[in-house]
């Protein structure tokens, strides 16, 4: 039994030991068992819920079933089957501009620029005789 049950009842026993002893007070006719009623109710309810969480009588279901049911399920092969049965002509601007719009800002989400080669220097602007002529110079041999 509850704590606030045993209260009610006490709080009961005590009121109709006091109406016995005092024939003055006017009591309401059907009040108490009204009360005792519904905490026979109360009592009765939370014994079935406590019967309800209760372990007892369930069969544990295994771990592996209850992963594989909330599972991720693939829809790749539904996915492909509906792609390629509704064939729509869109122009190749439209499509390129829609990926451009999702493309995410990091750099693993943008696609690889190609680098532009240098040009070439077409050749040196010195001759052979100009590095000659430093290194005479310069070394002066």
């Amino acid at each position: 039994m509850s704590a606030a049950l045993v209260r009610r009842g006490l709080e009961l026993l005590a009121a109709s030991e006091a109406s016995g002893a005092a024939p003055g007070q006017a009591r309401p006719s059907g009040a108490p068992a009204k009360r005792a009623r519904r905490a026979r109710a109360k009592a009765k309810a939370t014994q079935a819920q406590k019967l309800r969480n209760s372990a007892k009588g369930k069969v544990p279901k295994s771990a592996i079933a209850e992963y594989q049911k909330r599972a991720h399920q693939d829809h790749l092969r539904a996915n492909l089957k509906f792609m390629t049965s509704a064939r729509s002509t869109v122009a190749e601007s439209v499509t390129q501009q829609i990926l451009h719009q999702n493309q995410g800002r990091k750099a693993c989400d943008r696609p690889v620029e190609q680098k532009k080669k240098k040009k070439k220097a077409e050749g040196t602007v010195f001759t052979e005789e100009d590095f000659q002529k430093f290194q005479l110079e310069y070394f002066g041999s």
